[in-house]
This record gives C-alpha cells, structure tokens and sequence, in this order.
C-alpha cells in the first residue's frame, strides 16, 4: 500500500510529461514553420524561372 501511495504522490513522472508535451508542441510548431517557408521559397523560385525563361525568350 506504501507503494502505491509514493507512486500517486511522485511527481517526476508528471515533469516529464510537460516536458514531452512542451516538446512535441515546439516540433509542430517548426513543421509547419519550415512547410510554410518551404512553399513561400518553391512559389519564389517558380516565379524567378517562369521570367527568366520569359526573357530569354524575347
């Protein structure tokens, strides 16, 4: 019984899980950060390469 009380009363195993959480928010955060970035990037180089095939056309 002593046992299963200092289980319920421990509280590392709670830190750790903020931590996890903290953690997996910080990595959703920067994938979508890099995803957004990533296609604002591809559109821009897109953009770049449709007016230089424009201009070496002319």
């Amino acid at each position: 019984m002593r046992t299963l009380i200092s289980l319920i009363r421990n509280e590392e195993g709670a830190t750790a899980l903020e931590y996890g959480l903290i953690a997996a928010l910080i990595a959703a955060g920067i994938v979508t950060a890099v995803s957004t970035l990533g296609t604002t990037v591809s559109n821009t180089f897109t953009t770049i390469a449709n007016s230089m095939t424009g201009a070496a056309g002319s």
